[in-house]
């Protein structure tokens, strides 16, 4: 029966048993196959323990890689619930992409609608920052911008300073103050079992190989995205100006400034601007 399939055929029904939620035995019966129809047995191993094998290996490596995904959702969860978890999750989000290092992307929206969400909300939230993080760990480099870069500006270059935030950088709007549970389980304290609802937004950022979160007003949340579309300093001094003074819009400016050189947050590259777009000097530090 196989010999007559080509070798696509053979090695997609392959994915099709090893990945089968309801096991080899159940993936077999509903194709009217049998286990040696695909493997030859011997006297060590028949051929449906053979299938078995690759099928154990293919769900606990994943499972693997989710636990280091999500250290603090599996600390809360415990074990088994985690267990489940992802193999409800394997179940209708099989991995898509080659590379394993995606396979936990889609679990953050996969707990919207999961059970284990029906009292606990905020674990929605808590997988959300921790894939943020995952993911920006190898996001794209950028040579960060330090305090001496802006010492070489001249003052009256700072309003056409064009401030472009690091690529591995995401701001990440939470409905639950979950920050603190999250450093709770890293200081090694027992995994608390609520977050306060409270909006909130939380910048996750690479700086040199650590990734950092930690919570900032929609004020800073706002500009950074101003920044990253390619605002000017002089336009994010306009725009705190819509509510502060000169002096004190100038004043938040620099301070938010100084934060993020020293959090690494911006890159090196500052392109000056004039009033004309067609004579933009492109000055890089």
């Amino acid at each position: 029966m196989l010999a007559e399939r080509s070798l696509g055929a053979v090695e997609g029904l392959f994915y099709r048993l090893v990945t089968a939620p309801q096991g080899v035995a159940g993936a077999l019966s509903g194709l009217g196959l049998t286990a040696d129809d695909l493997v030859v047995s011997d006297a060590r191993l028949d051929a449906a323990g053979r299938l078995e094998v690759y099928a154990n290996m293919y769900f606990f490596r994943l499972l693997d890689v989710l636990r280091g995904d999500y250290p603090k959702t599996l600390a809360v969860l415990g074990d088994a619930a985690f267990h489940n978890l992802v193999t409800d999750y394997l179940a209708a989000h099989p991995p898509a992409n080659p590379s394993i290092r995606f396979a936990g992307d889609g679990l953050p929206a996969f707990l919207t609608g999961h059970p284990l969400c029906g009292q606990r909300a905020w674990l929605v939230d808590l997988a959300l920052l921790e894939w943020a993080r995952v993911d920006l760990f190898d996001a794209v480099d950028a040579v960060p911008l330090c305090l001496d870069d802006l010492g070489q500006v001249p003052p009256e270059d700072f309003v056409s300073l064009r401030l472009q935030p690091i690529p591995a950088h995401r701001v990440v709007q939470v409905c639950f103050d979950v920050a603190p549970l999250w450093q709770a389980i890293e200081e090694g304290a027992a995994p608390p079992q609520d977050a306060v609802p409270r909006e909130a937004a939380l910048l996750v950022w690479r700086k040199g190989v650590t990734v950092w979160h930690r919570a900032v007003s929609v004020e800073e949340a706002e500009l950074l995205a101003l920044a990253a579309r390619g605002a000017t300093f002089g336009e994010l001094c306009e725009r705190l100006g819509a509510s502060l003074t000169v002096e004190e819009a100038a004043r938040s400016a620099f301070a938010h400034l100084a934060r993020w050189t020293s959090d690494e947050l911006l890159t090196r590259a500052l392109a000056l601007t004039t009033s004309d777009p067609t004579e933009r000097n492109g000055t890089v530090l």
